[in-house]
């Protein structure tokens, strides 16, 4: 036994398949499972989803985790006796329950196995919330956290047992959907927003995402997919804001129109006599309306 892995006060960190193999671990794997055997952490594998005891000067804790319908065991040796509090998140995260990116890193660098997942024929959707800011802002980072918590329920309704969903960032979800090409990535994205719609709704929020998609027809690295499925959301981005500007500018230009027409029917409503120059007048300064307009446009 290396008491020298097992006795410093380093937390360490063991994750386990099913069948008790070594999926992962902070330190070489022969130390692993001396620890686990010195620490009889195999034998209380089952007995709940979630243990925690003393061993001597050392506090053990076991969260049952499960991913792709495969169990996982994730195990925390903390030496400087103390409690971990935050052991059961080392590869969940805390507010939307989705997989976090600690566990994104490990798939990616091979240290965790999952087991649908291989070097094809898969899709990544990459999501991002447009108006986070605007939110926190507005309502304060606590609504904020409900808005991330929304889209990471929405994720978990949406999408089956054996796909992945996982926040990456701040306001960023990657999932990876298995044996899904294009087509059904773009069904399970609108199937996405859709139950974003209903939850925040029901929370009296408005939260609106962009999303990209790349697949594995045309590449098969995943830092490579992510950074495809990016371009393409900062594409959808592009798209909204240049509707937005010519919905602004429909706008004001219906602004101006409804001005000119109020301004002819005021002269009808007074009694004026309208005579030929002013509808001709009107009618030129709608034309350079319309023109000028149109000009924005191109």
């Amino acid at each position: 036994m290396h008491e020298g892995k097992c006795g410093t006060k380093e937390i360490i960190r063991i994750v386990l398949n099913h069948e008790n193999k070594i999926q992962y671990s902070s330190i070489n794997n022969g130390e692993a499972y001396n620890c686990l055997q010195k620490l009889h952490i195999l034998d209380r594998l089952s007995e709940n989803s979630y243990v925690q005891y003393s061993y001597g000067k050392r506090w053990v804790t076991i969260s049952e985790i499960i991913i792709a319908n495969q169990k996982y065991y994730v195990i925390t040796i903390d030496s400087s006796n103390n409690k971990c509090s935050e052991c059961s998140k080392v590869l969940v995260d805390s507010v939307t329950g989705l997989y976090n990116r600690n566990y994104w890193k490990q798939i990616n660098d091979g240290s965790i196995y999952h087991h649908p997942y291989s070097k094809k024929d898969f899709s990544l959707i990459f999501i991002d919330i447009d108006n986070l800011k605007e939110i926190n802002d507005s309502f304060g980072h606590l609504i904020g956290d409900k808005a991330i918590e929304i889209v990471g329920q929405a994720i978990k309704n949406s999408i089956r047992k054996e796909d992945l969903g996982i926040r990456y960032g701040g306001d960023e979800f990657i999932i990876l959907l298995f044996k899904q090409d294009k087509k059904a990535a773009k069904k399970v994205t609108e199937r996405i927003r859709g139950e974003i719609h209903k939850l925040a709704v029901e929370q009296g929020l408005y939260i609106q995402i962009s999303a990209g998609i790349a697949c594995t027809d045309c590449l098969v690295d995943l830092e490579d997919m992510i950074k495809m499925a990016d371009k393409n959301l900062y594409r959808e981005k592009e798209i909204k804001k240049g509707r937005k500007w010519q919905d602004t500018r429909v706008d004001d230009l219906l602004e101006e129109v409804i001005a000119i027409r109020n301004e002819l029917n005021e002269k009808i409503t007074e009694g004026d006599i309208v005579t030929s120059a002013e509808v001709l007048e009107l009618s030129q300064r709608l034309d350079n309306l319309i023109v000028r307009h149109m000009k924005f446009w191109k």
